[in-house]
């Protein structure tokens, strides 16, 4: 697991960390410390990752997706999707987006992806985040 934070922007990436080491994590960390404005969703969205406890610590209005389009695992995985829509994380995923790049100075975040970003079946995350619907190039403030 990796945690970022420069200026007011955090980035959470925890690998393939799934239930078991989310339980261990929110054991030994303080949701504070928690935190992240962009959460790299664990285990490529497997069913047993980014757990509603988890998710609540957390609390990022950005979720990535690594998951290869048709995958053999069926990930993301569709309840792991609808705890993220619940709770109005913004969704991006590399099986439908392509390549996510999220860039930030500190203060916004500007994200691009490969194929144009996401952003009519995630608008009610953008607008409860207070972000405009992303497309290539453009930014988050």
């Amino acid at each position: 697991m990796l945690r970022l934070h420069f200026g007011g922007e955090t980035f959470l990436l925890p690998g393939d960390a799934e239930k078991r080491v989310e339980r261990e994590i929110l054991s030994e960390n303080s949701a504070e410390m928690l935190q992240s404005t962009v959460l790299k969703v664990g285990h490529h969205g497997s069913k047993n990752s980014t757990m509603p406890e988890f998710l609540a610590a957390v609390r990022p209005r950005i979720g990535i997706i690594s998951a290869g389009e048709g995958n053999p695992y069926g990930h993301p995985d569709a309840a792991l999707l609808e705890r993220l829509e619940n709770a109005g994380v913004r969704i991006l995923r590399t099986d439908r987006d392509g390549a996510v790049h999220v860039l930030t100075d500190g203060a916004r975040l500007e994200i691009t992806c490969f194929v144009a970003c996401a952003g009519a079946a995630n608008a009610a995350a953008s607008a409860r985040a207070d972000t405009p619907d992303h497309h290539q190039g453009e930014e988050e403030k």
